[in-house]
C-alpha cells in the first residue's frame, strides 16, 4: 500500500470518522433526550387525568354521603309518605348540592323505607327555581337502585358500572339513608343519583392541558379513555365517542388497547393514519375501571432535533470531504517530491553515484533531497578511500601469509642446520639433508612465484581436488619437518598410518595443512620435548581423517572458544597467528573440517576430516550400474 492511501486511511480513521461518530452520537442523544422527555411528560399527564377523575368522583361521593346523613332527609324518609311535599329547608339543602355539581349531576331520586319513590330532584336552569322536585308521576319509579343498599351495614355510596344513557355515559350511585344507627337490619331509605361521566372526563382531560401549559399545540395530544369492554368512553375528537376502539383508532393502536383493557400501565408506539409515529402512555383510573391514555405525535416532536442532527452529520461529512480534498492536493505535491527523491535514491542504490536529486518544494522533502546529495558525495569519497584501504589490506594479508610460509621454511632449515654438525658424517643424514634442502629451495622458489603473481595468489585459485593418497604426503612432510627435530633425545614420535588412505584433496593444499600442524606441535612442545603422534585412517562412511597430537601445554577453553582459528590470534610469543586460520580455510575449501581437542596441561590434538575417494568411486560405479 502506498503512502497516500495510508495517509488517507489514517486521516479518515483519526480525523473524519470520530467527528462523524460524534455527530451521530449527538444526534441519537438529542433524539433520545426528546423521547425520554416526551415519555415522562405523557406519563405525568396520564397520571394527572387518572388522579383528577378519582378526586372528582370522591368529591361527589363525599357530598352525597353528607346529604344522606342529613337529619332533615332522614326525618323526611322516616315519615314514609308517598307524595308528601318536600320541606323547603330540605329542598334548599338538596338544591345546594345539585347546583354545586351542576355540570355532573343529572337527577337525584329519594326512596323510602319501603323502596317506594318519595321525590325526584332534577336540574333545570331554563326555569325557576333551577331545581325541580317531583313527588309523583315518576317515570322510572324505583328502578336503577343498587339492591345492596338494603342490606349494607355501612353508609358508603355504592357505585354501579358505566352505563350508556341518552345524554351520554353516566355513573349511578346508590347511597343508604339510615333512619337509625347503621346496621344490616336498620330501617333505611336510599338516594339514587346519576352523574354525567362525559363532563367529568372532559374536565379531567382539560386539566391535563392546563397542567401542560401552552407549550404544545392542541393537535399534538390525543386523550383516549377506554372501558374494560374496549369501548371509547372519551376521545379528544368527540366524533369517536362510544365506538369500539378498532373503529375509532388505527389498527396499530390495538396492542395498546389490549394492554389498557387488561388493566396494565406503560407506554408504546403506534402509527397514525397519516404514517406518523405516535407515543402513547396509559394508566388505569381505578374507581371506574377505566384506562386513560395520552398520546403525542412522536414524529413531530423529534422532527426538529432529527433535522438538526442530520444537518450536523451532513456538515461534518462535507467538512471532512473538503479537508480530505485539501489533504489529497498536499499529498499529491508531497508525493511528487517523494517520488523524485525515491527515483534518485534507487538510481544511487543501483550504482549511479553521480546522480543528483532536484526538488523544487520548500518542505521537508527538499531537506531530504539535499541530505541524499550530501550523503552521495560523502559515499563517493568513502568508496574511493575504501578501495585504497582494501588494496593495502590485501597486500598486507598476502605479506602476512607469505611471511608465515617463509617462517615455516626457515624453521625447517633451522632444524636441519642445528643437527648438521653432529650428524653430517652420516651418509644417510647427508642424503636426507640434501633432499630437505632441495624441497626447501623449491618451496622458497614457489613463494617467490606467488609474490610475482599477486592476483592469482590473492584470488585463492588452486587445482581441482582429485582422489589423493594422503599417506605418502604425510610421510614426506614428516621426513622434512619432524626428521631433523627427532635427532634430539627429548622427542618421541609415534605414527599409526595405513598403507594407503585416499581422500578428495589438492596435494599442495593438504601438504601445507600437514606441515602447519606438525610445526605447531613441535613449537608447542619446544626444547623440553615430548611425544608427537601422527595417525590416519577411515572414519564414518564417506570420510577419512588424519590427526596430529602433542603433549604440549594445551589451550584454555576461553582461547578455543574466542580466538582459535581466528586470523592473527596465537599463544606463541613470536607467532603471526595465520597458520590454523589458513589450515581451516584450506580444509573447508576441500569440503572437510578440522576438529580440535585440547586441555590445559594435557596437550592438543588436531583431526582433519576429508571426503573419501572410495565413496566417489563407489557412487560412480553405482551410477554406472543404474545407467
Amino acid at each position: 500500500m502506498g503512502i497516500r492511501p495510508k495517509f488517507l486511511l489514517l486521516f479518515l480513521a483519526i480525523g473524519v470518522a470520530p467527528l462523524v461518530a460524534l455527530s451521530i452520537i449527538n444526534y441519537r442523544s438529542s433524539v433520545g433526550a426528546v423521547e425520554t422527555g416526551l415519555r415522562d411528560e405523557l406519563r405525568r399527564e396520564t397520571a394527572v387525568i387518572a388522579q383528577d377523575i378519582e378526586e372528582r368522583l370522591r368529591e361527589r361521593e363525599e357530598a352525597l354521603s353528607v346529604l344522606a346523613r342529613s337529619k332533615r332527609l332522614r326525618d323526611y324518609v322516616a315519615g314514609n309518605k308517598t307524595g308528601a311535599e318536600v320541606p323547603l329547608d330540605l329542598q334548599a339543602e338538596v338544591g345546594a348540592i345539585l347546583q354545586a355539581g351542576e355540570k355532573y349531576y343529572v337527577s337525584l331520586l329519594c326512596l323510602g323505607v319501603e323502596k317506594q319513590p318519595l321525590f325526584r330532584a332534577e336540574l333545570n336552569f331554563k326555569a325557576a327555581p333551577p331545581v325541580l322536585f317531583r313527588t309523583e308521576d315518576f317515570l322510572t319509579g324505583g328502578a336503577g337502585a343498587d339492591e345492596r343498599v338494603w342490606t349494607t351495614p355501612e353508609g358508603k355510596p355504592l357505585r354501579a358500572g358505566v352505563t350508556r344513557e341518552s345524554y351520554g355515559s353516566a355513573v349511578r350511585y346508590t347511597i343508604p339513608i339510615f333512619i337509625e344507627q347503621p346496621s344490616i337490619n336498620a330501617r333505611r331509605g336510599a338516594l339514587v343519583v346519576e352523574v354525567k361521566l362525559d363532563a367529568l372526563l372532559g374536565d379531567a382531560a382539560s386539566l391535563a392541558d392546563l397542567a401542560r401549559g401552552a407549550e404544545s399545540s392542541p393537535t399534538s395530544r390525543l386523550v383516549v379513555i377506554l372501558s374494560r369492554a374496549g369501548e371509547v368512553v372519551h376521545h379528544t375528537n368527540s366524533a369517536f365517542k362510544y365506538q369500539p376502539v378498532g373503529t375509532a383508532l388505527p389498527p396499530s393502536f390495538k396492542p395498546i388497547a389490549d394492554a389498557m383493557s387488561s388493566g396494565q400501565s406503560g407506554w408504546q408506539f403506534f402509527e397514525s393514519a397519516d404514517g406518523n409515529q405516535w407515543m402513547a402512555a396509559y394508566q388505569v383510573a381505578a374507581p371506574l375501571e377505566l384506562s386513560v391514555s395520552v398520546a403525542s405525535d412522536y414524529s413531530a416532536a423529534v422532527r426538529s432535533p432529527r433535522r438538526l442532527g442530520l444537518l450536523s452529520v451532513g456538515l461534518t461529512i462535507l467538512l471532512g470531504l473538503l479537508t480530505l480534498a485539501l489533504l489529497l492536493y498536499l499529498l499529491r505535491r508531497t508525493a511528487r517530491s517523494i517520488e523524485r527523491v525515491t527515483e534518485g535514491a534507487v538510481a544511487i542504490a543501483g550504482g549511479k553515484l553521480d546522480e543528483r536529486i532536484e526538488v523544487r518544494s520548500s518542505d521537508e522533502t527538499r531537506l531530504l533531497a539535499e541530505s541524499f546529495n550530501a550523503m552521495t558525495e560523502r559515499l563517493r569519497e568513502q568508496i574511493a578511500h575504501e578501495a585504497e584501504v582494501r588494496q593495502f589490506e590485501s597486500f598486507m594479508r598476502l605479506s602476512a601469509i607469505l611471511t608465515h610460509d617463509l617462517k615455516n621454511s626457515i624453521l625447517a632449515l633451522s632444524l636441519l642446520v642445528s643437527n648438521m654438525e653432529e650428524r653430517f658424517h652420516n651418509e644417510e643424514f647427508r642424503a636426507d639433508a640434501m633432499r630437505s634442502l632441495t624441497e626447501a629451495t623449491d618451496k622458497l622458489r614457489a613463494l617467490v612465484a606467488r609474490l610475482s603473481e599477486p592476483v592469482r595468489s590473492l584470488s585463492g585459485e588452486f587445482k581441482r581436488p582429485l582422489p589423493t593418497d594422503l599417506v605418502p604426503i604425510i610421510r614426506r612432510v614428516m621426513a622434512r619437518v619432524v626428521g631433523p627435530a627427532a635427532a634430539g633425545a627429548h622427542l618421541e614420535v609415534e605414527t599409526r598410518l595405513p598403507s594407503s588412505l585416499v581422500a578428495i584433496a589438492d596435494e599442495g593444499r593438504i601438504e601445507r595443512v600437514i606441515e602447519n600442524l606438525l610445526l605447531n606441535s613441535l613449537e608447542a612442545m619446544g626444547t623440553k620435548g615430548g611425544k608427537l603422534t601422527v595417525e590416519a585412517g577411515p572414519i564414518e562412511e564417506g570420510f577419512v581423517s588424519f590427526a596430529v597430537s602433542d603433549t604440549g601445554p594445551g589451550m584454555s577453553e576461553e582461547f578455543q572458544r574466542t580466538k582459535l582459528f581466528r586470523p592473527f590470534a596465537t599463544t606463541k610469543a613470536k607467532g603471526v597467528g595465520l597458520g590454523l586460520y589458513t589450515c581451516r580455510e584450506l580444509v573447508n575449501a576441500l569440503g572437510g573440517r578440522i576438529d580440535v581437542e585440547s586441555e590445559r596441561g594435557s596437550g592438543t590434538s588436531f583431526r582433519v576430516v576429508l571426503p573419501s575417494g572410495q565413496i566417489k568411486e563407489s557412487a560412480l560405479s553405482e551410477s554406472d550400474r543404474a545407467g
